[in-house]
């Protein structure tokens, strides 16, 4: 029987600043997330089928990223304060095209291989990817509140320059496909400092006492809303009339309201009716007590 053939990494050992598998784990879960809402974003807009699928996470220098960067991809810099650093969107140029065709109710079946992004183009690849990195940003959100910002672009990766040739990423392989193309390869790079900084917001989400502080937190909010101030009416019912009768009115004339005895007033906060109330004396002055909360 053949045998099927096996994918050897070479490995550095020398390498200490490698992330643990459970971190990258925890930051798959995370990623996964981002795919499966960003699948949905772009179906949902471009009214074509799309799928964004995660294939793998990859530990590896900018140096070698670059190197295995072909010709004909299309870069994307962008970055998500208040996390450190900046990240990297690598969309193949043909996928771009194709997304701002599909953009201006194209079908967007066409070749784009010989074309290079106008200036036009360039403008309608920001707020695509604008959708795209807000998506990640939501999907980070678990950990840390970010603010996704679009920074630059560039058709060449020499101008592309987010850490040192030596310094480790993330690359975040993902499988694109949209409307009838074929799948590619859609690749965001993470700068380990920001990726460090996601792996300490997770620990904190799991470390003991972060449930207490969220407790508090949410114990602090419920307090604070119970001193919002409502403006509380106690409501005498409706009454119909005319604009003759209403025209006629002199001072001193007196308008019946309508209320019988012995029924309640309603109490409203904010309009919502909360209560049923007599009315009565205090001292001197009128008042009313609660006869019966309303509860919904």
């Amino acid at each position: 029987m053949p045998r099927s053939e096996k994918v050897v990494r070479s490995h550095d050992f020398r390498r200490t600043d490698l992330l643990e598998r459970v971190d990258l784990q925890a930051i798959q879960g995370l990623l996964e997330g981002f795919t499966r809402s960003a699948t949905q974003k772009f179906t949902s807009t471009l009214r074509q089928p799309c799928s964004f699928d995660l294939e793998k996470l990859d530990q590896v220098t900018w140096r070698d990223l670059v190197e295995e960067l072909e010709n004909g991809m299309y870069f994307f810099t962008f970055s998500l304060p208040p996390l450190a650093g900046r990240a990297v969107l690598v969309v193949p140029t043909e996928e771009a095209l194709a997304l701002v065709d599909l953009r201006l109710a194209g079908s967007g079946d066409d070749d784009f291989s010989d074309r290079i992004p106008s200036e036009i183009d360039k403008a309608f690849f920001a707020p695509i990817v604008e959708d795209l990195i807000g998506e990640l940003s939501k999907g980070l959100s678990r950990i840390l509140t970010t603010y996704p910002l679009l920074e630059a672009q560039e058709g060449n990766v020499q101008f592309v320059s987010v850490v040192a040739p030596s310094e480790m990423c993330m690359a975040v392989r993902i499988s694109f496909a949209v409307a009838n193309r074929a799948s590619r390869e859609v690749l965001i790079c993470l700068p380990f400092p920001m990726v460090r900084m996601l792996i300490d917001g997770l620990q904190a989400k799991t470390t003991p006492g972060a449930d207490a502080r969220e407790d508090a937190v949410a114990a602090d909010t419920r307090r604070r809303l119970m001193e919002v101030p409502l403006e509380v009416v106690f409501q005498f019912p409706s009454f119909v009339t005319t604009p003759a009768e209403l025209l006629s009115l002199r001072v001193g004339d007196s308008l019946g309201l309508g209320h019988p005895k012995g029924r309640p007033l309603e109490v409203r906060a904010e309009g919502l009716l909360v209560a049923l109330a007599d009315i009565c004396s205090s001292g001197v002055h009128k008042a009313c007590q609660i006869k019966e909360e309303i509860t919904r």
